[in-house]
């Protein structure tokens, strides 16, 4: 007797083709680009609200990464998802599950690079690592894209630096006006 696939793999499967399309459909790709860049700036904010002379505990630290995050890619999508009942629009190519996938996975993976980076470092060293790494995943998100669309390697390099910068730069202005 033959046994199909079990629930766990037929979810890891669906998850699998699911971060497939979000990497080869440019329109969930831009979606779920975006919305890394507006975590990162977000979390840097967050972070940035933190003294490092008095770290919150660990725990703490990391509700505040996965929160921020997670959180807010999950508020996104009710928003969106409230828009879309709200004003329907027939040009919309994809569905909001499809918007909450591409977007979740996205803060899925930066909330790891976050985590582990503060889970690798002394306590006196965790937020200014966790900035450092989401400053980080900016940078190397915007590289991977400038190279995928062409860009010579310094230029990619050098887009990425700017956009590390300006990210870094918007999420202190955003704090001092708070």
């Amino acid at each position: 007797m033959t046994r199909g696939p079990r629930p766990g793999q037929q979810r890891r499967a669906r998850l699998r083709t699911h971060v497939r399309a979000t990497r080869s459909d440019l329109s969930l790709r831009r979606e779920a680009d975006m919305m890394a860049f507006y975590l990162g700036l977000t979390l840097l904010v967050a972070l940035n609200v933190t003294r490092d002379e008095a770290p919150p505990p660990l725990p703490e630290l990391l509700l505040v990464i996965w929160g921020t995050t997670v959180g807010l890619a999950v508020a996104h999508w009710f928003a969106l998802t409230l828009a879309a009942f709200l004003v329907r629009d027939p040009n919309m190519h994809h569905t909001p599950g499809e918007m909450l996938m591409s977007q979740v996975v996205m803060a899925g993976v930066l909330a790891i690079v976050a985590s582990v980076a503060v889970v690798l470092v002394p306590v006196h060293m965790e937020v200014l690592t966790a900035r450092v790494a989401v400053a980080l995943f900016i940078g190397v998100l915007v590289t991977m894209e400038a190279r995928s669309n062409g860009s010579a390697l310094p230029r990619a390099l050098a887009v990425g630096v700017a956009a590390l910068g300006v990210a870094m730069i918007l999420a202190t202005i955003k704090l001092a006006l708070k």
